[in-house]
C-alpha cells in the first residue's frame, strides 16, 4: 500500500525523552499510527508488526489504529525508527522531509527492533549501564517554589519541586513531560569512553583533555546541539568554534530554521506570550499540536487562561486549528480545518487574496479546504480584536518550508491593515530560541555558522548539521544539549559512528551510541543555574533545585577552550622560535 508518511511528537514519546536507556522509549517511537480502514485493507490489527519502506530503507513498526488520520496517511513518532527510513536531503534549508515522505506499508512477520538495535546496526554501541537514582546524605528535605521548567519553549515558571535526600520526589504544576525530566534517573555519574564494543569509566580531566585534542586537531569539526544548555554555555561554544575554525550549529536548523529564514525575508510580527494571554480573542495553531508538544501552552498563554482583557477565559476566545490530521488540540478547537499535506502555501495565498477582495477568483477548493471555509476564516481573522497565529514544524518540515512561513508572515501583515495580529513559531526545546539569540548576537547569524574562513559564514543547506554529516564533510563532532542519534537521518548517524564524537549531556541519549566519550554534566534548571530564552524571546533565569558534584556545561567548555588556546599559543611560540633568524654577531 502506497502511503504518505509524516512524523512528530506524541505525549507518550515525550514522557520517555529522558528515559532512553529503557525499553519504554523504543516502544513508543516504534509505533505506526494508521487509519483503521487501511489496517483492514492490509489484513492487520492493532499491535501487529508493519513494514514501512522508503527509498532510504525499511523498518518494522507496531500498528496503532487512529481515526485522526485520513486514509493513505501514516503518522510515526520522532525517534530512531523514523530516522531509519528518512533521507538526508534538506533541499537547501538544513531540515529534511520529516513531514513529507512517500513510502509503502505492508504486513510483516518480524517484530520491531529497539532503538538501540537500530543504532548498533548504524555503527553505534550498546547502551551503557546507568547507576540508578542518585541519593543524598542524610534526611534533609526541601520544597522549592517558582521553579522554571527546562523542558520546552514555554519555560513555565510556576513549578513547585519537592526534594528529599538529594532526589526530586514530586513536581507540582508541571506537565507530564516536564515532571518526568525532573524525576528521571537515566544519568551517568562519571565520564565513560568507548573501548571496542563496551564502555570504560575515565577521569574528568582526561575526558576534557581528549575532547580538546580531538577538536583542536580536526580539519572540519562540528559543534552541534546547544538547545538544552544555558545561554552562557552557548557563548563559550561559539568561542571554541571560532578558535578552531569549525562549524557550530544548533537544533533550530532541523526544526524552526526555515521559520527564521522566512523571518529574514519578511520580518518578525511577534509579541510576548503575556500579550497573547491578556489580549487575544482569536488564536490559531497552524501545523502544531501543543497538547502533545507543549502541554501547558493553552492553559498558560492562550485558550484556557484569564487575561487582563479576556477575563472569561475560553469563552472570550475562538480557537482554530489547521492541520493534516485531527490532533488532540484539534479536538478542542472551536473550528478545525483539515488541510491537504503540502497545501499550506496555497491556503495562505488564498486567504491573502480574500483579504484583498479577490475571493471570486478562487477555485471551489484550495489545499483541500473549500472556498466558503476560507472566506469564513479570513473574516474571523479580519474581525478579531487581537489575533495570534502560532506556527509549528508542520510548516517548516514539509514542502514549501521557509516559503510557507514567509507567506504566513505576509498574511499577518495583511491582517494588520485591518486589526492587530501576531505570529509566533512554536519553539521546541527549552532554550532553542536562546541559541538563535546568542548566535546572532556574537556572530550575526542564528545557526549553521562556519568559521573556517576566519570570519563567520552562514548558508543553510551547506553549513548545517544534516548537510555536513550527510555529505561526510565532518571529521570530528561535539554534541551538547541535543540528541542527533534520536533525531537525525540514518546517513548522518552512520557518519557519526566513523569519526571522533564526544557527547556532553546530563542524560544517557541515543547519541551516546556513536560517542567515543560521554561526559555527564549538571543539568541546567535542575542541578545548576543558567539563562534560557522563552519561545517569545523573553530571557528567564533558570533555578537550581539539587546539589551535584558534576561540573556544569560552562565549566567543561571553559576548560576545553582554555586547553585549545594553550596548545595553539604553544604551537605559535614554537613556530616563531623556529623561524626567527639568528642574531647577527656583535662586532
Amino acid at each position: 500500500m502506497r502511503v504518505l508518511i509524516t512524523s512528530g511528537r506524541t505525549i507518550a514519546q515525550g514522557r520517555k525523552l529522558y528515559y532512553k536507556d529503557t525499553p519504554g522509549y523504543s516502544h513508543e517511537t516504534g509505533r505506526c499510527f494508521v487509519n483503521p480502514f487501511d489496517l483492514l485493507e492490509l489484513g492487520a490489527a492493532a499491535e501487529d508488526p508493519l513494514l514501512l519502506s522508503t527509498e532510504t530503507g525499511e523498518e518494522v513498526f507496531i500498528a496503532t489504529p487512529s481515526e485522526d488520520l485520513v486514509s493513505g496517511t501514516v503518522f510515526i513518532p520522532c525517534g530512531p525508527h523514523a530516522n531509519a527510513i528518512l533521507h538526508a536531503n534538506t533541499r537547501g534549508t538544513g531540515a529534511p522531509d520529516y513531514k513529507w515522505l512517500e513510502g509503502t506499508l505492508a504486513r510483516s512477520e518480524t517484530p520491531p527492533r529497539s532503538g538501540w538495535e537500530i543504532l548498533v546496526e548504524e555503527g553505534g554501541t550498546v547502551c551503557p549501564s546507568v547507576p540508578g537514582p542518585r541519593g543524598g546524605n542524610g534526611g534533609s528535605s526541601a520544597t522549592i517554589r517558582d521553579v522554571v521548567c527546562p523542558l520546552c519553549g514555554c519555560l513555565c515558571d510556576d513549578l513547585v519541586v519537592r526534594v528529599e535526600n538529594g532526589t526530586v520526589t514530586s513536581v507540582d504544576n508541571a506537565c507530564s513531560l516536564g515532571s518526568e525530566k525532573f524525576l528521571s534517573g537515566s544519568r551517568l555519574t562519571s565520564p565513560i569512553a568507548r573501548k571496542g564494543g563496551s564502555w570504560t569509566p575515565i577521569g574528568i580531566e582526561e575526558a576534557v583533555r581528549y575532547t580538546a585534542e580531538v577538536l583542536g586537531n580536526a580539519e572540519r569539526p562540528l559543534l552541534f546541539g546547544w538547545s538544552g544548555t544555558s545561554a552562557e554555555a552557548q557563548c563559550i561554544g561559539i568561542h571554541i568554534a571560532e578558535e578552531i575554525g569549525g562549524v557550530i550549529d544548533n537544533c533550530s536548523s532541523i526544526c524552526h530554521g526555515p521559520s527564521i529564514m522566512g523571518i529574514q525575508e519578511a520580518g518578525n510580527p511577534g509579541c510576548t506570550l503575556g500579550a497573547v494571554k491578556n489580549r487575544a480573542d482569536v488564536v490559531i495553531y497552524w501545523g502544531s499540536n501543543p497538547i502533545e508538544s507543549h502541554p501547558r501552552h493553552l492553559s498558560r498563554y492562550t485558550t484556557f487562561v484569564n487575561g487582563k482583557y479576556r477575563d472569561n477565559g475560553y469563552r472570550d476566545r475562538t480557537l482554530v486549528v489547521v492541520d493534516i490530521r485531527e490532533t488532540d488540540t484539534a479536538k478542542l478547537a472551536d473550528e478545525f480545518i483539515r488541510i491537504k499535506p503540502g497545501g499550506d502555501y496555497a491556503v495562505f495565498s488564498a486567504l491573502r487574496a480574500i483579504l484583498r477582495g479577490h475571493a471570486d477568483t478562487l477555485p471551489p477548493s484550495v489545499g483541500g479546504v473549500t472556498r466558503e471555509r476560507l472566506i469564513g476564516l479570513a473574516e474571523l481573522c479580519r474581525n478579531a480584536r487581537f489575533g495570534a497565529l502560532f506556527t509549528g514544524i508542520g510548516l517548516t518540515q514539509s514542502p514549501g518550508r521557509y516559503k510557507n512561513v514567509r507567506n504566513a508572515i505576509q498574511l499577518v501583515d495583511e491582517l494588520n491593515r485591518h486589526t492587530k495580529f501576531t505570529l509566533t513559531p512554536m519553539r521546541g526545546h527549552w532554550n532553542v530560541n536562546g541559541t538563535n539569540q546568542t548566535f546572532s548576537f556574537l556572530t550575526g547569524y542564528p545557526y549553521g555558522v562556519d568559521f573556517s574562513r576566519g570570519i563567520p559564514y552562514y548558508n543553510p543547506g551547506e553549513t548545517t548539521a544534516v548537510d555536513l554529516l550527510g555529505h561526510r564533510e565532518v571529521d570530528a563532532c561535539l554534541i551538547i544539549g541535543a540528541d542527533p542519534g534520536a533525531h537525525l537521518p540514518r546517513k548522518c548517524n552512520e557518519h557519526l559512528a566513523t569519526i571522533p564524537t564526544v557527547v556532553i549531556d546530563p542524560f544517557v541519549s541515543f547519541s551516546t551510541a556513536f560517542a567515543d566519550l560521554h561526559i555527564p554534566v549538571a543539568c541546567v534548571g535542575i542541578d545548576c543555574e543558567g539563562t534560557g530564552y522563552r519561545m517569545d524571546s523573553v530571557p528567564i533565569r533558570m533555578r537550581k533545585v539539587l546539589d551535584t558534584d558534576l561540573p556544569t556545561d560552562e565549566e567543561v567548555l571553559s576548560r576545553i577552550l582554555h586547553l585549545i588556546q594553550e596548545e595553539r599559543q604553544s604551537h605559535s611560540a614554537n613556530v616563531l622560535e623556529t623561524q626567527s633568524p639568528e642574531a647577527p654577531p656583535v662586532s
